[in-house]
Parts: C-alpha cells; sequence; structure tokens
C-alpha cells in the first residue's frame, strides 16, 4: 500500500516596528510589551527598531523595508516623516503597508487616518487595519506626508523644545505662538497651479495639505480631504489691517468660507508654486524644510498604501 503525503507551509507574515523612545511623554516605550502582544496574536514575526537619532527611522526602512509585509512606525509627526522618507526610497513594488502609531504632542494626521485613541487600539489597527492608498506631498524634494506651510506659528513646532512639548502637549504650540501675534510678518507671493489657479496678495500664512487637521487651528471637513485623489488642499490667509479682519479670518476658518478675495482663500491642487521676492522659511510635518525665495509643492499621488482605521471601503 503506498501513499503520498501532502505537506502544508504556514507563510510567516513579518513586521518591522520602528518607534522613537523619545516621542511625546515616551509612551512608546512604556507601551512596547502590550503593543508587541497585539502583533504576536496578528501572526506576525515581529523586529524591534528603537530609533538612536535624526534620520534612523528612514535609514531603517530603506535597508529592511522590502524584506517585511508591514511596517509600523511609532512616534510623532517627525518619526512618521522619516520612515515616509524610507519607503521612498524603495521601489514602489516594494513597499510595504504602513502603520502608524502616533506617540506624539498633536498628531494632527492621525485624525486623517481616523485612528482609535488607546495604545492597544491603535496596535490593532496599524498591524491589521484597512490598507489605503495615500498621497504623499514633496516640497522642494522633501518628502512630507500631511502638510508643508510657512508663516504664522510655523515654526514653533520645531523651535519649542521637546522638554515643552512633553510637558505642556498641544498648549506648548499656543504659549510659544502667542507672543509674535503683535508683529506678524507677512510675505507678497504668488501662488500659482498647474491646475490653472492664481493668486496674489500679502499672506500671513499658507498650507499645503493632505490633512483635516493642523495644530487644532485649522479642521477641514472630512468630506474635503481625499487621500488618494492626487490633489491637495490649499489655504492661504491674508494679511489683517485691524480687530475685523481678525474676525473676518476666524469666521472664514470656521464656516471654511474661502473666497477668492476674501481673507483666507483656498483651492485644490496637485502642483502648487508659491514665489516671493524674499526668502521664506517652510515647515514640512513640523520639522524645518527649508528657505527659499521660491518653492514647488507637488503630489506623489498613491505613492503610500497605509494601515487606516474606519470602515473597509465597499
Amino acid at each position: 500500500m503506498s501513499g503520498r503525503y501532502m505537506w502544508s507551509v504556514k507563510t510567516v507574515k513579518k513586521l518591522l516596528y520602528i518607534y522613537n523612545p523619545a516621542a511625546g511623554r515616551k509612551t512608546a516605550k512604556i507601551n512596547l510589551s502590550d503593543v508587541l502582544e497585539v502583533f504576536a496574536r496578528q501572526g506576525y514575526e515581529i523586529t524591534v527598531h528603537p530609533t538612536q537619532a535624526r534620520g534612523d527611522a528612514t535609514a531603517a526602512v530603506r535597508g529592511l523595508g522590502p524584506n517585511y509585509d508591514r511596517v509600523v512606525c511609532c512616534g510623532g509627526d517627525g518619526t512618521l516623516n522619516e520612515t515616509v522618507q524610507g519607503m521612498l526610497a524603495l521601489p514602489q513594488e516594494h513597499r510595504p503597508v504602513l502603520g502608524y502609531i502616533p506617540a506624539g504632542t498633536t498628531n494632527d494626521f492621525s485624525r486623517t487616518l481616523e485612528l482609535p485613541k488607546t495604545p492597544l487600539e491603535l496596535a490593532e489597527v496599524a498591524g491589521g487595519g484597512v490598507p489605503r492608498a495615500v498621497d504623499v506631498g514633496e516640497a522642494e524634494g522633501r518628502p512630507f506626508t500631511y502638510v508643508a506651510a510657512f508663516g504664522l506659528f510655523t515654526d514653533v513646532s520645531y523651535s519649542t523644545p521637546q522638554v515643552n512639548k512633553n510637558l505642556l502637549g498641544h498648549f506648548a504650540y499656543v504659549l510659544e505662538g502667542a507672543g509674535k501675534l503683535a508683529n506678524i510678518p507677512s510675505y507678497h507671493m504668488k501662488v500659482t497651479s498647474v491646475e490653472g489657479h492664481e493668486v496674489e496678495g500679502d499672506f500671513i500664512y499658507g498650507m499645503v495639505g493632505n490633512t483635516v487637521s493642523v495644530g487644532g487651528l485649522v479642521n477641514l471637513p472630512r468630506d474635503k480631504v481625499l487621500l488618494d485623489d492626487g490633489r491637495f488642499e490649499v489655504i492661504l490667509i491674508r494679511q489683517p489691517k485691524n480687530g475685523k479682519d481678525w474676525q473676518s479670518i476666524l469666521t472664514a476658518l470656521t464656516t471654511l468660507e474661502l473666497v477668492e478675495d476674501g481673507a483666507v482663500t483656498g483651492f485644490a491642487a496637485g502642483e502648487v508654486t508659491f514665489s516671493c521676492d524674499v526668502p521664506v522659511a517652510w515647515t514640512v510635518d513640523g520639522e524645518f524644510g527649508g528657505e527659499q525665495a521660491v518653492t514647488h509643492v507637488k503630489n506623489l499621488s498613491q505613492a503610500l498604501t497605509m494601515a487606516c482605521g474606519g470602515e473597509e471601503p465597499s
């Protein structure tokens, strides 16, 4: 009597977990064991990489990423930005799904991804959430995940000491920036897009984003912000001349009445150029993004696949 034996080989899923031990209130380090247990229950073979210095997350993803099914980063906006830089250095077909466990002080992009609040829930989504295509931005060659901005308060996120961020959270930004209201710089700019938009004026703030929230100061309706449509939301705030102008700005940001000649104007675009007669400092995802008179920002459509919260798209 003879027989044939059928052998089944179980494919092991592999996950690279990158976390910043110093981010926020060091919650990534505190919750490490619980988070890894979640990934283990999901069936992953896990490699853990704590970042040691600036740029470490980028190097880790660039060197190790193609060997994994999923990369999860835990940290603030800067850690996420570094991780994304590493992903973009890989050929698109070799980019694993990216999960994100926010552990910073503001975590704007987590709201856009519809992520939950607790560390264990975040780990569940990061390891097993809905994979969705996500656009990525590039400002003068530097990638960003959710926002590039100039002007009012934009330098606060990278100039506020980390110890203040840890102690005060979001209020650190408000406290550090409040003293600047007395003498707000403005920039005379011409802003153009490949879609044909053209706006010129004196602006105290401008942003190009793919997010529903920016520092708690700008909040956009979720149905207007599509992560994979190849376009960004552009918002420009004109220089106020009196208290009435300030009220107009607050009203426009609250109601999102963005008219071309109003206190706040905006449009959606895939590529935008900002031209000024003096160098302008930019931030990308809360980090210093360079200083130049002409800044070109473009959308890298569906460059990443990220694990998101919410329901599976129909």
